[in-house]
Protein backbone atom coordinates (compact mmCIF):
# COMPACT_ATOMS: atom_id res chain seq x y z
CA UNK A 1 0.00 0.00 0.00
CA UNK A 2 1.40 3.12 -1.14
CA UNK A 3 0.37 6.51 -1.43
CA UNK A 4 -2.71 8.73 -0.49
CA UNK A 5 -4.87 6.08 -2.97
CA UNK A 6 -3.52 3.52 -1.03
CA UNK A 7 -4.29 5.12 2.36
CA UNK A 8 -8.00 5.88 1.52
CA UNK A 9 -8.77 2.28 0.04
CA UNK A 10 -7.82 0.90 3.59
CA UNK A 11 -9.85 3.53 5.42
CA UNK A 12 -12.79 3.56 3.56
CA UNK A 13 -14.62 0.38 5.06
CA UNK A 14 -17.49 1.79 7.53
CA UNK A 15 -18.98 0.75 10.31
CA UNK A 16 -22.84 1.64 9.79
CA UNK A 17 -23.65 2.57 13.32
CA UNK A 18 -21.71 6.11 13.27
CA UNK A 19 -20.87 8.69 10.56
CA UNK A 20 -17.09 8.40 11.92
CA UNK A 21 -17.00 4.82 9.82
CA UNK A 22 -14.92 1.92 11.39
CA UNK A 23 -13.41 -1.00 10.18
CA UNK A 24 -11.34 -3.48 12.02
CA UNK A 25 -7.99 -5.51 10.70
CA UNK A 26 -6.17 -8.51 12.10
CA UNK A 27 -2.79 -7.13 12.24
CA UNK A 28 -1.29 -3.69 10.00
CA UNK A 29 0.25 -0.62 10.00
CA UNK A 30 -0.95 2.88 8.79
CA UNK A 31 2.32 4.45 7.80
CA UNK A 32 3.47 3.36 4.19
CA UNK A 33 6.55 1.72 4.73
CA UNK A 34 7.80 4.44 2.09
CA UNK A 35 7.62 6.43 4.99
CA UNK A 36 10.90 7.88 6.03
CA UNK A 37 10.15 7.53 9.87
CA UNK A 38 13.06 8.62 12.42
CA UNK A 39 13.20 8.19 16.09
CA UNK A 40 11.65 10.71 18.34
CA UNK A 41 14.32 11.83 20.86
CA UNK A 42 12.12 13.32 23.59
CA UNK A 43 9.50 10.35 23.32
CA UNK A 44 11.17 6.76 23.11
CA UNK A 45 10.04 3.95 21.31
CA UNK A 46 8.01 7.19 19.09
CA UNK A 47 8.84 7.36 15.35
CA UNK A 48 7.99 10.38 13.07
CA UNK A 49 8.55 11.80 9.64
CA UNK A 50 7.91 15.62 8.66
CA UNK A 51 8.71 16.81 4.78
CA UNK A 52 11.44 19.46 4.85
CA UNK A 53 8.87 22.00 3.36
CA UNK A 54 6.16 21.14 5.58
CA UNK A 55 5.98 24.50 7.09
CA UNK A 56 5.18 25.93 3.14
CA UNK A 57 3.04 23.26 2.15
CA UNK A 58 0.55 23.47 5.37
CA UNK A 59 0.23 27.27 4.67
CA UNK A 60 -1.92 26.18 1.46
CA UNK A 61 -4.19 23.95 3.90
CA UNK A 62 -6.72 25.87 5.46
CA UNK A 63 -8.65 22.99 6.81
CA UNK A 64 -8.15 19.50 8.24
CA UNK A 65 -10.33 16.68 7.35
CA UNK A 66 -10.42 13.37 9.40
CA UNK A 67 -11.10 10.06 7.67
CA UNK A 68 -13.05 7.23 8.98
CA UNK A 69 -10.32 5.49 12.03
CA UNK A 70 -8.96 2.28 11.82
CA UNK A 71 -8.15 -0.07 14.69
CA UNK A 72 -5.78 -3.04 13.68
CA UNK A 73 -6.17 -5.84 16.11
CA UNK A 74 -3.01 -7.49 17.26
CA UNK A 75 -2.69 -11.03 16.14
CA UNK A 76 -2.10 -12.10 19.71
CA UNK A 77 -5.06 -10.16 20.94
CA UNK A 78 -6.90 -12.67 23.19
CA UNK A 79 -10.07 -11.40 22.35
CA UNK A 80 -11.52 -10.42 18.96
CA UNK A 81 -14.92 -10.10 19.14
CA UNK A 82 -15.10 -6.51 19.31
CA UNK A 83 -18.53 -5.43 18.26
CA UNK A 84 -19.14 -2.75 15.25
CA UNK A 85 -20.68 -0.42 18.24
CA UNK A 86 -18.07 -0.59 20.39
CA UNK A 87 -15.72 0.50 17.54
CA UNK A 88 -17.35 3.16 16.59
CA UNK A 89 -17.21 4.50 20.37
CA UNK A 90 -13.66 4.08 20.19
CA UNK A 91 -13.21 5.64 17.06
CA UNK A 92 -15.56 8.55 17.82
CA UNK A 93 -14.21 8.83 21.40
CA UNK A 94 -10.62 9.30 19.85
CA UNK A 95 -11.90 11.52 17.29
CA UNK A 96 -13.91 13.64 19.79
CA UNK A 97 -10.56 13.60 21.80
CA UNK A 98 -9.00 15.31 19.03
CA UNK A 99 -10.60 17.70 17.89
CA UNK A 100 -11.34 19.03 21.29
CA UNK A 101 -7.82 18.68 22.90
CA UNK A 102 -5.49 18.90 19.64
CA UNK A 103 -7.27 20.58 16.81
CA UNK A 104 -9.34 22.98 18.96
CA UNK A 105 -7.69 25.85 17.04
CA UNK A 106 -7.97 24.10 13.01
CA UNK A 107 -11.16 24.29 10.85
CA UNK A 108 -12.54 20.50 11.07
CA UNK A 109 -14.89 19.93 8.06
CA UNK A 110 -16.91 17.14 7.60
CA UNK A 111 -15.83 16.68 4.43
CA UNK A 112 -12.61 17.19 2.36
CA UNK A 113 -12.00 20.35 0.85
CA UNK A 114 -9.65 21.09 -2.20
CA UNK A 115 -7.75 22.72 0.41
CA UNK A 116 -7.61 19.79 3.43
CA UNK A 117 -5.19 18.13 4.74
CA UNK A 118 -6.19 14.97 4.77
CA UNK A 119 -5.22 13.54 8.81
CA UNK A 120 -5.51 9.60 8.89
CA UNK A 121 -5.62 7.77 11.89
CA UNK A 122 -5.15 4.48 13.00
CA UNK A 123 -5.55 2.48 16.29
CA UNK A 124 -3.14 0.02 16.19
CA UNK A 125 -1.42 -3.20 17.66
CA UNK A 126 -5.01 -3.25 20.13
CA UNK A 127 -5.01 -6.66 22.34
CA UNK A 128 -8.45 -6.84 23.98
CA UNK A 129 -9.80 -9.13 26.75
CA UNK A 130 -13.35 -10.03 27.72
CA UNK A 131 -14.21 -11.03 31.31
CA UNK A 132 -14.82 -14.80 31.43
CA UNK A 133 -18.06 -16.72 32.75
CA UNK A 134 -17.88 -16.68 36.86
CA UNK A 135 -20.06 -19.42 38.92
CA UNK A 136 -22.02 -15.81 40.03
CA UNK A 137 -22.94 -14.81 36.88
CA UNK A 138 -25.24 -18.33 36.64
CA UNK A 139 -27.20 -17.38 40.11
CA UNK A 140 -30.07 -15.16 39.90
CA UNK A 141 -28.09 -12.72 41.79
CA UNK A 142 -25.44 -12.80 39.35
CA UNK A 143 -27.79 -12.47 36.34
CA UNK A 144 -29.70 -9.51 38.14
CA UNK A 145 -26.19 -7.80 38.64
CA UNK A 146 -25.05 -8.49 35.37
CA UNK A 147 -28.19 -7.27 33.74
CA UNK A 148 -27.96 -3.95 35.83
CA UNK A 149 -24.16 -3.32 34.53
CA UNK A 150 -25.43 -3.88 31.20
CA UNK A 151 -28.17 -1.09 31.52
CA UNK A 152 -25.38 1.36 32.87
CA UNK A 153 -23.12 0.48 29.76
CA UNK A 154 -20.40 -1.16 31.89
CA UNK A 155 -18.37 -3.69 29.27
CA UNK A 156 -17.20 -6.97 29.63
CA UNK A 157 -14.68 -6.32 27.20
CA UNK A 158 -11.71 -4.57 28.09
CA UNK A 159 -8.54 -3.08 26.16
CA UNK A 160 -4.70 -3.42 27.38
CA UNK A 161 -2.92 -2.09 24.50
CA UNK A 162 -2.64 0.15 21.57
CA UNK A 163 -0.18 2.18 19.58
CA UNK A 164 -1.67 5.30 17.84
CA UNK A 165 -0.56 5.93 14.35
CA UNK A 166 -1.84 9.15 12.44
CA UNK A 167 -0.38 10.55 8.98
CA UNK A 168 -1.40 13.84 7.23
CA UNK A 169 -1.12 14.26 3.59
CA UNK A 170 -2.60 17.08 0.93
CA UNK A 171 -5.76 15.95 -1.01
CA UNK A 172 -3.71 16.43 -4.12
CA UNK A 173 -0.39 14.62 -3.24
CA UNK A 174 1.25 10.78 -2.62
CA UNK A 175 3.59 12.40 -0.43
CA UNK A 176 3.16 12.52 3.21
CA UNK A 177 3.74 15.79 4.98
CA UNK A 178 4.46 14.25 8.36
CA UNK A 179 3.94 10.63 10.10
CA UNK A 180 3.81 9.46 13.63
CA UNK A 181 3.91 6.02 14.92
CA UNK A 182 3.44 6.89 18.54
CA UNK A 183 3.41 3.47 20.93
CA UNK A 184 3.53 2.96 25.26
CA UNK A 185 7.30 4.01 25.94
CA UNK A 186 9.14 0.38 26.07
CA UNK A 187 10.01 -0.98 29.01
CA UNK A 188 6.85 0.37 30.81
CA UNK A 189 4.80 -1.46 33.38
CA UNK A 190 2.03 -3.78 31.95
CA UNK A 191 -0.83 -1.40 32.22
CA UNK A 192 -4.22 -2.78 33.94
CA UNK A 193 -6.45 -3.32 31.50
CA UNK A 194 -9.13 -0.57 30.86
CA UNK A 195 -12.95 -1.20 30.18
CA UNK A 196 -14.12 -0.07 27.18
CA UNK A 197 -16.80 2.63 28.38
CA UNK A 198 -13.69 3.68 30.40
CA UNK A 199 -11.28 3.90 27.20
CA UNK A 200 -12.80 7.70 26.39
CA UNK A 201 -10.20 9.25 29.36
CA UNK A 202 -7.56 7.11 28.28
CA UNK A 203 -7.80 8.09 24.59
CA UNK A 204 -7.81 11.73 25.66
CA UNK A 205 -4.14 11.15 27.06
CA UNK A 206 -3.46 9.08 23.69
CA UNK A 207 -4.38 12.00 21.35
CA UNK A 208 -2.77 14.85 24.16
CA UNK A 209 0.53 12.57 23.80
CA UNK A 210 0.21 12.68 19.95
CA UNK A 211 0.18 16.38 19.90
CA UNK A 212 3.24 16.41 22.00
CA UNK A 213 4.79 13.82 19.50
CA UNK A 214 4.14 16.18 16.38
CA UNK A 215 5.92 19.48 18.18
CA UNK A 216 8.90 17.46 19.06
CA UNK A 217 8.83 16.01 15.33
CA UNK A 218 8.72 19.47 14.43
CA UNK A 219 11.38 20.57 16.81
CA UNK A 220 13.59 17.91 16.46
CA UNK A 221 13.76 18.73 12.78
Amino acid sequence: MNGRSGLLRLLVCACAATSLACSIANAGNLIPASVPLTPVVQFPGTTGYIAPDYDARRAMLHSVYIPPIEIFLAPDSPYKGIEPEQMAELTTAFSNALRENVLKTANVVDTPQPDSMILHIALTDVRLTRRSLRLRDLTPIGAAIDGAKRVAGVSKVSLTTLTVQAIGVAPDSDIALFAINNPPPPGSAEPEPVRLDQVPALLEKKAERLRAAFTAIREQH
